[in-house]
């Protein structure tokens, strides 16, 4: 049975399929695309057609046609090279001003090289007043006591002596006692400080110490640690680093109360504390006190003047500014942190001796690089480790080493020196 429908017969549907439908329409935009080529082309002709036609029509018949045109032509030329003569004036001038302008920038290269020199200058001349101020300030110092604390690091002891400074002191009027503070022995394994100990007690008396860190005002704490020797008292050794108390300070107090005894009577006595820059001179007095007396900085050149502080009422202690005795090499006074670390000209410089002093495996750990063979390698694995770049991905060497000075100042750099007589055993 045939199906039943209601469209009309002899008609049929206007729908295409999707595929010719989308030929069509494709065949159709080519077509317009084309269209659009010949009518630009056309039009391009037109121009050409019209360019041309702007020739100078001047009929056959005119009795001068030679002339008006020669006349012509020669118009054109002028205009062409007055055209030209502009032109050249014109990079004429650019040029002048070009050179006036690397003129002023060598100009002003030089008075900035000049004023730089100037201002290095100055500083010199500041740092070398500052200097002698400094030298008669622990001159001064030197008389008026007693007792003279000598400040050494203990991670090199020997670079912090001032043997003519001693000598000088041992001849003075009075007798003037002279005491070797090691501070800083927890940057130190406790071999080494027990090493150091028993060598310097050959020449003066010596006290291990280590300074306090707490950050209250008053009330700072201490800890004894001389039943035994570093080494035997191992578990204290271990809790060096992380404790904050100060170690050391009922030694020392006990040896200056000994010192100013006069036929076994107790006397006031003045005792200098002495040494060079950032050694550790105001935390020591700090460390006597028990309390905040002396303000403490880990900026060079931070305590400028004298400044007594009565500990009890026998035992009165100056403190003065540290000072570089000895003359010594750029690099090595560097290290000592008595400059800036921003006010380093170059600070690549100081980092070689630092490579030349510390163990290159110590190096590798503590920055977590590959292998260097000189300092520019080192410093550029470092710059890309710590992420310090300049434009292009260059490594920036300068703040790497700034950064290694930084490290070497606040003791994350491991290092300490050997005494003499156990480099001979060896």
């Amino acid at each position: 049975m045939a199906k039943f429908t209601n469209k009309p017969k002899g008609r049929t549907s206007k729908r295409l399929a999707l595929n010719k439908k989308y030929k069509i329409e494709k065949k159709v935009k080519q077509h317009h695309k084309k269209l659009k080529k010949e009518a630009r082309k056309m039009s391009a002709l037109g121009q050409i057609k019209k360019t041309s036609s702007k020739e100078i029509g001047i009929p056959n018949m005119y009795p001068f046609k030679k002339n008006v045109i020669e006349t012509l032509k020669r118009k054109k030329d002028q205009e062409e090279q007055e055209k030209k003569i502009l032109k050249l004036q014109q990079k004429e001038e650019i040029d002048l001003n070009l050179a006036e302008v690397k003129s002023n920038l060598y100009e002003t290269k030089a008075q900035v090289i000049v004023e730089d020199e100037q201002v290095q200058q100055e500083n010199l001349t500041q740092l070398t007043k500052e200097h002698k101020k400094y030298i008669t300030q622990v001159k001064k110092v030197v008389e008026a006591a007693d007792i003279i604390l000598i400040i050494l690091d203990a991670r090199d002891p020997m670079a912090c002596r001032c043997k003519h400074m001693e000598r000088e002191i041992l001849g003075m009027p009075g007798d003037k006692k002279i005491i070797l503070v090691l501070n800083k022995i927890d940057l130190v394994p406790p071999g080494n400080a027990d090493a150091w100990l028993t060598q310097l007690r050959r020449e003066f008396a010596t006290v291990l110490f280590k300074a306090n860190t707490q950050q209250q005002q008053s009330n700072l704490s201490s800890a004894s640690i001389y039943k035994k020797t570093l080494s035997q008292r191992q578990d204290l050794a271990d809790d060096l680093t992380s404790s904050s108390k100060a170690i050391g300070a009922d030694k020392l107090l006990e040896l200056i109360k000994n010192y100013s005894k006069n036929d076994g009577v107790k006397s006031s006595v003045t005792v200098g504390v002495i040494g060079y820059p950032n050694v550790g001179k105001s935390s020591v007095i700090n460390s006597l006190k028990r309390s905040k007396a002396c303000a403490v900085s880990s900026t060079p050149g931070f305590t400028k003047g004298l400044q007594e502080v009565i500990i009890d009422s026998q035992v009165k202690i100056i403190d003065c500014p540290g000072v570089v005795f000895d003359s010594e090499n750029k690099e090595s006074t560097l290290l000592r942190n008595i400059i800036k670390i921003e006010q380093i000209e170059d600070p690549r410089q100081p980092i070689e001796e630092i490579l030349k002093k510390v163990s290159k495996n110590e190096l590798l750990l503590l920055y977590k690089i590959q292998t260097f063979n000189n300092v520019n390698e080192f410093l550029c694995q470092v710059a890309l480790a710590r992420g310090k770049l300049q434009k292009g991905g260059i490594p920036d060497l300068e703040c790497a080493a700034r950064i290694v000075l930084q490290d070497w100042n606040q003791g994350k750099i491991k290092y300490f020196t050997v005494p003499p007589n156990q480099i001979e055993q060896e």
